[in-house]
């Protein structure tokens, strides 16, 4: 695909080499016969025709073209340059036609494609009054989307809908369908899901990075906790004991060059800080003590 500035560029230059003031005549209007809803038009050039330009249906029709019409150097190019912003409206639809846009994600389209500032704004006018182009219904429909299909918190959705050049006004106002009821049990769900993820965690730290994770999903820490609360968390001592033997080994060997007293602290340090309380550290402590000794 030539770029559009590209595109005018050439243009200029033949209507140049052609003689830009001469006033050929309109000799044939013929449909191209590879792309739907293009014409090609011929003007006359001595005894016979040249190919002049290719353009869409709505400018044939928009300017009201007939086999005949006196067409100058300046009307081609103008005729060219209608043509070529035509077909970059049309992408723009068909960038839309796949999913809803906001007016900065299609603006950054337009840009990509080097379509002129000025006309840019015209598009985007087009588009608003077609009705295909709305922002805040957008992000309502961005919110739903992200709500029900990922599961993301407020938070997130609300740095995307940013991201996507929505005003705050526009997403608090979308965000309102999101309420906080909604949030917790969307965040239970996937608590429950994620649990395993950390079953060889102590009951807190598990806990604490269930809630991490909740944040880092867009959650409040307020929704998270509750969340945490009110989850189905599968808990029981054999869990516990499993996990509290993994980390105190793998701490008892990191340590096993340090003398017993010292190693005896650190090692109780070590699990205290992955969650697990007194009584059962101790409990091992002892038992891995007595192992070793007898």
């Amino acid at each position: 695909m030539i770029p559009y500035i590209r595109v005018v560029f050439l243009i200029r230059i033949k209507l140049k080499r052609e003689g830009g003031n001469c006033m050929p005549e309109l000799a044939r209007i013929q449909t191209a016969k590879k792309t739907k809803n293009r014409y090609h038009l011929f003007v006359k050039e001595g005894e016979g025709e040249t190919y002049a330009c290719s353009i869409s249906e709505d400018v044939l029709v928009k300017e009201g073209l007939q086999k005949g019409q006196q067409l100058s150097g300046d009307d081609l190019e103008r005729l060219k340059e209608t043509d070529a912003l035509d077909k970059a409206f049309q992408k723009a639809l068909n960038y839309l036609s796949y999913r809803m846009r906001s007016e900065k994600e299609i603006r950054d389209y337009l840009k990509q494609e080097e379509v002129p500032p000025e006309e840019i704004d015209d598009m985007i006018s087009r588009l608003e009054e077609l009705d295909f182009l709305h922002d805040a219904r957008f992000a309502e429909a961005f919110v739903r989307t992200k709500r029900d299909q990922s599961k993301k918190g407020p938070m997130v959705i609300r740095q995307e809908l940013f991201q996507k050049g929505i005003s705050d006004a526009v997403t608090a106002q979308a965000l309102e369908q999101y309420s906080e009821e909604q949030q917790i049990d969307d965040a239970i769900k996937l608590v429950e899901k994620k649990q395993h993820s950390y079953k060889k965690e102590s009951t807190r730290q598990r806990e604490q990075k269930l809630m991490q994770f909740l944040m880092q999903r867009g959650y409040s820490s307020a929704v998270a906790s509750t969340a945490v609360k009110e989850a189905d968390l599968e808990e029981s001592q054999a869990m516990e004991e499993e996990a509290l033997d993994k980390w105190a080994e793998k701490a008892w060997r990191k340590y096993e060059k340090d003398d017993p007293w010292k190693r005896r602290q650190k090692v109780k340090q070590a699990l205290y800080r992955r969650g697990f309380s007194g009584d059962p550290v101790e409990a091992w402590m002892n038992e891995k003590e007595m192992e070793e000794e007898g």
